[in-house]
């Protein structure tokens, strides 16, 4: 891994805001730090986590599907909705995050 590949991490930062939980949190930091050089062993040392669980971290979120990934963080249960989070990647962030939240609370 050399940096984000398919998320542009401004984006990834707008996120910071909107989410909620302490994981989800992370996640998204993890990410961040890791495109702008931070190794992943070092982040796994931050964290207290393993360099694998870094790594994994960091995929989930380096991908086309970065928005259903920050919904499973945000508590979503995936396989409960019937939302085309890929499409959510194009809309402003906040009105991504606010179908998270929608879909987190249960609404």
């Amino acid at each position: 891994m050399a940096g984000l590949d398919h998320v542009d991490t401004d984006r990834l930062r707008e996120w910071l805001s909107e989410v909620r939980g302490a994981e989800t949190t992370a996640a998204l930091m993890l990410a961040v730090a890791y495109d702008k050089g931070i190794g992943a062993g070092e982040l796994a040392s931050w964290y207290g986590r393993s360099t694998e669980s870094v790594e994994e971290t960091i995929a989930a979120l380096d991908s086309p599907d970065y928005v259903a990934e920050i919904a499973r963080l945000e508590g979503v249960d995936l396989d409960a909705v019937d939302v085309s989070f890929a499409e959510l990647a194009e809309r402003p962030v906040s009105e991504a995050a606010s179908v998270v939240r929608d879909h987190a609370d249960g609404e």
